[in-house]
């Protein structure tokens, strides 16, 4: 019996502390990925970075596009809890201001663990297999749904256009910011796309698309 409840034992420890070094390897892989892009990251640059032998990759992933699927899963995963937390219990217009902010600044600062894959190796998704290309469009949909839930309290009818074209308007700015490499100018692609986005967003122009359709 002692046997057996020690093998048992052993057993739970060892998943576990698979399941914490594939966390860690996710973890890595993820932030790596978002501050220097896919094809600069290598299998042994995210090992080594995780304090882990080249080795041992394969034991937790069957290949890289696996774990860049599953690291940009975490990585939008972490970005909309933020948003839900850095807005919890705001009123909605206030929420929605927020989340654009938080969205523009997050090429802002060092270290910033708060990045969207979408805006910030967007390009290079987009020759990705299916697998990796499908958690993309998830992620997209999913901050669609973010945005357009606080659009429904706002009374508006037609959210999900215009959450589609807020998140666009959202993602093409961080990637142009970043591509423009002026930090100047890039605080100026960011600062414009906020106030396009607070123009499409503003009751007056709610009002006015009701006010076409009427008159339609």
């Amino acid at each position: 019996m002692q046997v057996f409840l020690r093998e048992a034992e052993s057993m739970r420890r060892s998943r576990s502390e698979a399941a914490e070094t594939r966390e860690r390897i996710l973890s890595t892989a993820s932030k790596m990925f978002l501050e220097k892009g896919l094809e600069s990251v290598g299998m042994r640059d995210i090992m080594s970075a995780a304090g882990l032998t080249p080795g041992g990759f394969y034991r937790h992933f069957e290949s890289k596009e696996e774990l860049i699927a599953e690291a940009n899963r975490a990585a939008f995963d972490r970005l909309l809890a933020m948003f839900e937390t850095q807005t919890a219990g705001m009123q909605a217009a206030e929420a929605l201001d927020r989340i654009v902010w938080l969205y523009l600044n997050q090429s802002q600062g060092e270290g910033n663990s708060f990045r969207c894959p979408l805006s910030m190796i967007g390009g290079e998704l987009s020759h990705c297999e299916p697998q990796v290309r499908a958690v993309a469009v998830d992620g997209y949909q999913r901050l669609v749904q973010l945005v357009a839930d606080r659009l429904t309290d706002l009374g508006r009818d037609d959210v999900l256009t215009t959450a589609s074209g807020v998140v666009s308007t959202m993602t093409g700015a961080v990637m142009l910011a970043n591509i423009a490499g002026d930090k100047a100018a890039g605080r100026s692609i960011l600062s414009n796309a906020h106030a396009a986005i607070k123009a499409l967003l503003s009751p007056v122009a709610g009002i006015a698309k009701v006010g076409r359709r009427a008159k339609s």
